[in-house]
């Protein structure tokens, strides 16, 4: 073929057949890659909502089967409505699987069921999921309706702060449709839960509530356990509270200082015994002369201050402290003559065992009426007469009277610079004062520090045992921690024996029980571990860093997988569950491997 004179041939059909067929495979092969991308990309989205390798993990809601109702009340515990009496919500035993156990109903387009409380993390995915129905029972008005679900996102100080609402989803009558939605935590967040809301009058009904982290979720607590206890005693010799007196709600404030004093001291060996007994380690909040074996060299300390604060109008019985300097009733002996006023060797017995020691301050004043220089000189003759006893600086404190009400951003940032890191018995009666959460239970930041951290304290009395209960039940059901307390010299009795007995078995069964300082130190670290992940296919591989400096035992981590094996640095092992539990020392870093099952 010719295209004009002298011009030769450019092809010939035995050439074109085979560069055709070059060109057909190469196509072939792209159109292989492109597919294959592709089906990558699935896997990868389907991977991210939960399957074929679940990386949406288990469900981290407690209750979340809406199975337990402790005070009978209808609603299942940790869970709350927008009404106090609960109106338009019941519980019922109608669900997806006839005979599973409870789904809830839910009537009102004012109406709504909110979740209880799950630790989160900024920047990570959270996948919420239930089952719904309508159920309207009138013959005319038996059609769809819809529903949104709602993200609550909460600061570490329990401030809701962002909420995320759901697209509008439709709910078929009489007919179980999934309800899902999948958002990202925001800057700040620290918690979260999931309120249900119908969109008409009409009635629904959910269940199989179910709601989890896309990646590695870290528990909030060691060992896998649902939430955090302390048991902490105020302890004091007849020179703290007992000689001072202003409480009011102390029982025996009206009694002779130095028979409590006594009790007292009787008090702290019942406990020690008991929790020696029960493995359990207990905060004890100490006042100064708790560490004096005596004083006959008369020692003055913080330049025995007088209070003029200290009067009727501020609630204490008399006028007396007004006027007279606040140690001036030292007898100047020693434990052995006086043994009501010098607690050195008891305190020494109880460190010995392993029982937690910090500050019920050094003068047992009231927070609300002292400037910050009387804080320093409180922490400065703590510190002395502890470390007489080689006992540490205190990192935690406990307000006598709970007087943090009235406290200044100066006296706060004194506490911060003497090593507090955590408070308790802050003011409870007051709501415009209040600090600690004693509805979920979570440990706050303090508003003007964040440096120190808030727990909320239930003061323990027998005739309170089925509320001490509840208020346990509902920290378990938020992931929270609690401090149970009393004064030492209560525990003599029969009564407040067998109780905190009760307590250490209640505790036992969910709860870590810790001393306050521990507890507070291991939120703080637990919420500054950092997750990568390498990998996701054809393993699941992900590092954890502790840079902090408190060692982490019986972290536990839930996985997005149950997996068949599993190598954690550099050991491989078989493995059957999908929560998975290892030490992280401070300033340490480990990878995970996980080969799905």
């Amino acid at each position: 073929m010719r295209f004009g004179t002298g011009l030769t041939p450019c092809y010939n059909k035995s050439a074109l057949r085979t560069r055709i067929r070059r060109i057909q495979r190469r196509k072939i092969v792209s159109i292989v890659l492109v597919v294959a991308v592709l089906l990558f990309a699935v896997r990868v989205l389907l991977v991210r909502a939960g399957s074929p390798l679940q990386l949406a993990g288990p469900n981290l809601v407690a209750n979340n089967n809406f199975a337990i109702d402790s005070d009978n009340n209808g609603i299942p515990d940790g869970w709350t409505t927008a009404f106090p009496d609960a109106k338009g919500i019941q519980r019922r035993k109608f669900t997806v699987t006839p005979g599973s156990g409870y789904s809830m109903y839910i009537a009102g387009v004012n109406n709504w069921l909110r979740s209880p409380l799950i630790d989160v993390r900024p920047g990570e995915s959270y996948l919420v999921s239930l089952q719904a129905l309508a159920d309207n029972t009138e013959p005319n008005k038996q059609s769809p309706t819809q529903v949104e679900l709602w993200f609550h996102w909460l600061d570490a100080r329990g401030i809701d702060f962002n909420i995320d609402l759901s697209d509008r989803q439709t709910v078929p009558y009489r007919q179980w449709a999934a309800i899902t939605a999948t958002r990202q935590a925001p800057p700040r967040a620290a918690q979260l839960s999931i309120s249900i809301h119908p969109l008409t009058d009409d009635r629904i009904v959910v269940d199989q509530f179910r709601l989890s982290q896309v990646g590695v979720h870290i528990g909030a607590w060691p060992n896998g356990k649902a939430a955090a206890l302390a048991f902490s005693f105020d302890y004091e010799t007849e020179m703290g509270g007992l000689i001072h007196t202003r409480s009011e709600d102390d029982p025996n404030a009206t009694t002779d200082p130095q028979q409590r004093a006594q009790r007292m001291r009787a008090g702290a060996d019942l406990i020690l015994a008991l929790f020696q007994r029960e493995g359990v380690r207990g905060t004890f909040y100490t006042t100064g002369y708790n560490f004096l074996t005596g004083n006959r060299d008369g020692r003055v300390f913080m330049n025995n201050p007088t209070y003029t604060w200290a009067t009727t109008d501020n609630r204490w019985a008399t006028n007396y402290w007004q006027s007279h300097p606040w140690f001036s009733s030292d007898p100047h002996t020693d434990e052995q003559a006086n043994p009501e006023w010098y607690f050195g060797s008891q305190v020494r017995r109880l460190y010995a065992a392993g029982q937690d020691i910090q500050s019920h301050t050094f003068a047992h004043f009231a927070g609300s009426y002292v400037g910050p220089d009387d804080w320093r000189a409180d922490f400065a003759a703590w510190k002395a007469v502890a470390a007489e006893q080689e006992i540490a600086p205190a990192t935690s404190l406990a307000f006598p009277w709970s007087s943090s009400a009235g406290m200044t951003a100066q006296s706060w940032q004194v506490l911060a610079d003497n090593g507090i890191r955590s408070v308790t018995r802050t003011n409870w009666s007051q709501p415009r004062f209040a600090l600690a959460d004693r509805t979920t239970y979570a440990l706050r930041p303090l508003p003007i520090n964040k440096e120190i951290t808030v727990i909320a304290d239930e003061y323990v009395q027998p005739p309170q045992l089925p509320q001490l209960e509840a208020r346990v039940a509902a920290a378990v059901a938020n992931g929270g921690a609690i401090d149970l307390w009393a004064h030492t010299e209560e525990t003599v009795s029969a009564a407040q024996q067998a109780t905190w007995q009760a307590l250490v078995h209640v505790a036992k069964q969910r709860c870590w029980i810790a001393p306050v300082p521990e507890i507070v130190a291991y939120h703080t670290t637990v919420r500054d571990l950092r997750v990568v992940v390498r990998s996701e296919q054809p393993q699941y591989v992900f590092q954890i860093t502790n840079p902090d400096n408190t060692d982490l035992h019986g972290l536990t981590l839930t996985l997005p997988m149950q997996p068949k094996t599993v190598q954690i640095g550099g050991v491989r092992q078989a493995f059957t569950s999908n929560q998975l539990q290892l030490d992280l020392p401070a300033h340490h870093t480990v990878e995970v491997t996980l080969w799905p099952a």
